[in-house]
């Protein structure tokens, strides 16, 4: 039913809003907002924030709430939405045909960087700044896929080496505050990241200390004997937020949203207790703390992540634009479950986790119709996912003497997918890393070899074991010249080889 009237969401709307809204019923004035987080993109607001926000609202506790910061241009618009409301937003979850709606209350502010430099370091520098946490993508480490080496030759590296006091990464700007709390004697921080990377701490503190080195010896020095990198596996389907999202909290909640976030009704979060200056008790909000995030995280990133590559780019070929859209297709839907089980052998079994049943959880989060997670999404950053989600199954089955079946078909249509959009739509690639494919875009796409041996990616690990490449380049042919349905039938023994 229609809402007669809507209401811009802020702190002075609160008791307008319908009550069936949850929204937060404690003092955010009260709220200390002692971790600051980098990225404050739809993610994170659909996690690390829910989990304050629920500890906030259960009762007495340390008041933790989050202060945001943005680093890149479309952070601009986050910010002058969430400043708009007072810091506010909401929180859609969909699950298939049920939707929730709740405000969240834990961002307590925003700097928009490139704005407020000066401002984004005095906070990071503060006593008062117990925790620094990231989301900044796969490729926002600076270190190169397949060699793990740091980029320092990179322009915003090199950048924020020669310009300490006006950064523009992350790097730039945590340096610079332990830097200058290295000098005011200040207690350390804990820097905790939420990517979707294997060993993020571990990731984080390599990217870290290689680039203070290059600034001094006394600064690593600093890091290394006081920071800590807790390692986290995070885990909720988040989608872009689109206008109709919008328009739905609108005209169903009665609520002016100008920057709400749409997620599953799934969420996860194991991380290790490692914290240099206190943590918020996010077991109390069910986070699961341990001292081994390690083989949950392979589990998740090998199982979920890998099987959002496995059928995204099929999906793009095949004309899908959304996850569970693909999903309803017979074809992809087994793709995804004979991808899972051929990763499933590289897996060990975990305490309290069936891996037959988790990789059941995951085909029915992927199908559920009310998360129109995009296709284009999943295909994103290619290079590093790929690297990252799809490679360690790899190789963890060719050490192991096996012949993987199912992980050449991905390659293969990853590889289609990424010469078909540099070919025809190359604005479409969305791929920081796609010139790493440079000498097999101009071949035409047609040689799997040369994608193969590039050694930023890969490593050495599929030019060891040339009969990969041999199945990959059979998979790529078919695709080129059957196209994505047959050649996916055939790779899953409902064709003709």
């Amino acid at each position: 039913m229609a809402i007669e009237s809507v209401q811009l969401l802020r702190n002075s709307t609160l008791d307008c809003i319908p009550q069936r809204v949850a929204r937060p019923r404690y003092d955010r004035s009260l709220t200390r907002p002692a971790l600051a987080h980098i990225g404050v993109g739809g993610f994170n607001r659909s996690h690390l924030a829910v989990y304050l926000d629920d500890l906030l609202s259960s009762g007495p506790s340390d008041r933790w709430g989050e202060f945001g910061i943005g680093l890149l241009p479309p952070d601009k618009h986050v910010h002058d939405a969430l400043a708009t409301q007072d810091f506010l937003y909401g929180v859609l979850e969909l699950d298939n045909n049920r939707e929730s709606y709740r405000v969240i209350g834990s961002l307590v502010g925003h700097f928009f960087a490139p704005e407020t430099t000066a401002g984004v370091l005095r906070r990071l520098s503060s006593s008062d700044c117990l925790i620094v946490s990231l989301t900044v993508t796969e490729g926002g480490y600076f270190l190169e896929d397949g060699t793990g080496r740091f980029l320092s030759e990179h322009p915003d590296v090199q950048h924020d080496l020669a310009h300490p006091d006006s950064p523009r990464t992350w790097l730039g700007f945590v340096a610079e505050a332990a830097q200058r709390r290295m000098q005011l004697g200040h207690a350390p921080f804990t820097l905790l990241s939420c990517d979707n990377v294997q060993s993020n701490g571990a990731t984080a503190r390599k990217a870290l200390l290689a680039f203070a080195d290059e600034r001094s010896a006394e600064l690593r020095r600093w890091i290394e004997s006081n920071v800590t990198f807790p390692n986290s596996m995070v885990d909720r389907i988040t989608p872009k937020t689109t206008e109709a999202h919008r328009e739905f909290i609108a005209r169903k909640f009665g609520i002016h949203d100008l920057s709400p976030v749409v997620c599953e009704s799934f969420r996860q979060w194991v991380l290790e207790d490692d914290f240099a200056s206190g943590r918020p008790a996010w077991e109390l909000a069910g986070a699961q703390i341990t001292t081994d995030v390690a083989p949950y995280e392979e589990t998740k990133m090998r199982l979920l992540n890998g099987g959002h590559s496995s059928i995204g780019y099929a999906a793009d070929l095949l004309g899908y634009s959304y996850i569970a859209e693909a999903l309803s297709d017979p074809l992809l839907k087994q793709l995804l479950i004979e991808f899972m089980a051929e990763v499933r052998q590289t897996l060990k079994q975990l305490p309290g986790i069936d891996l037959d049943s988790y990789s059941a959880t995951i085909v029915k989060r992927f199908s559920n119709p009310a998360i129109r997670d995009q296709v284009s999404r999943i295909c994103s950053n290619g290079c590093a996912k790929i690297a990252r989600f799809i490679l360690p199954s790899l190789e963890a089955l060719l050490t192991a003497g096996m012949r993987p079946r199912v992980i050449p078909f991905v390659l293969a249509c990853w590889l289609h997918y990424a010469a078909i959009g540099d070919r025809e739509t190359p604005s479409t690639i969305d791929d920081p890393a796609i010139e790493s494919l440079r000498p097999f875009l101009a071949s035409g796409g047609s040689d799997a070899a040369l994608a193969l041996s590039t050694g930023t990616l890969f490593g050495g690990v599929v030019v060891a074991h040339p009969g990969i490449v041999s199945e990959v380049q059979r998979h790529l042919d078919r695709l080129r010249s059957h196209g994505a349905r047959a050649t996916l039938a055939a790779a899953l023994g409902q064709g003709h080889s």
